[in-house]
């Protein structure tokens, strides 16, 4: 006797393409999820194939590559099951076949080759957008005879350059003779603080400020102040931080330029 070769199932005329594939899917008690794995189509094409939710496909050449894999795996006739699903779509119309689809027609498809449309990685693109960007600074600087390097490096020069000359108060060997007429000292107290203040060799006078305000001091030739807490603030004097003053038997006293003489 002749061994009859198995026939695939036919379609059938009063199920949609989409409802047959589920139910064939259902009757071999496969998931989606291992459909998917198989064939390389993603579950959400499966999902709207056999649904027959047109508008969530890819490109007609791609979903009809799908449904043939798909119908394929399923032991159907997927070309055909191809075909009545177009067919279906279009209300009866014969599906117009580009020539493209026509050969993939009599190609030989796997999940690598019609799976899923193919993607370009955002890395890529990128890398592509870096070069460009690279490659149009490079014709910039070469148009102009432009070196960014020599401009970067020469205002970093003229940044840093001469450190002696910055002047601080508070250190009379950068003074160079000079004289200038404003001091100004700021406090940022960290603690409930009392104060003694001399402005310009004037009468002391006290002060009381509480943990997180702040005090503000001008005078044009001398500043003194005198805590009675060690650390009890933060200090800047003309913009730049200045240390808390040593103390002596619970005095901690601070005067501007250091060796100015205390009030009478």
């Amino acid at each position: 006797m002749k061994n009859e070769e198995p026939h695939s199932p036919p379609l059938s005329e009063q199920q949609r393409v989409g409802e047959q594939l589920k139910q064939l899917r259902q009757d071999k008690s496969l998931t989606l999820d291992e459909i998917a794995a198989s064939t390389k189509i993603s579950q959400s094409n499966l999902r709207a194939i056999e649904s027959m939710v047109y508008d969530k496909l890819p490109a007609d050449t791609f979903t009809r590559g799908q449904i043939i894999l798909y119908g394929s795996f399923l032991g159907m006739d997927g070309r055909l099951a191809a075909d009545q699903f177009f067919t279906e779509r279009d209300g009866g119309k014969k599906p117009f076949i580009s020539s493209l689809q026509k050969s993939l027609n009599h190609q030989s498809l796997t999940p690598k080759k019609l799976a899923e449309p193919t993607h370009v990685s955002s890395a890529i693109i990128a890398g592509i957008l870096l070069l460009l960007i690279v490659f149009s600074f490079t014709g910039f600087c070469l148009y102009f005879s432009w070196n960014p390097f020599a401009f970067l490096t020469g205002k970093t020069f003229n940044l840093t350059s001469s450190p002696n000359n910055i002047f601080h108060p508070a250190d009379p060997a950068t003074s160079n003779g000079s004289t200038h007429k404003q001091l100004k000292l700021s406090a940022l107290f960290k603690k409930d603080s009392r104060i003694l203040v001399s402005l310009d060799n004037k009468q002391s006078f006290e002060q009381q400020y509480t943990q997180g305000t702040s005090a503000h001091w001008e005078a044009e030739k001398q500043l003194q102040l005198e805590f009675f807490q060690p650390d009890s603030a933060e200090l800047h004097l003309n913009g730049s931080p200045l240390p808390f003053p040593d103390g002596a038997a619970g005095h901690y006293k601070l005067r501007v330029p250091p060796h100015a003489l205390s009030a009478p």
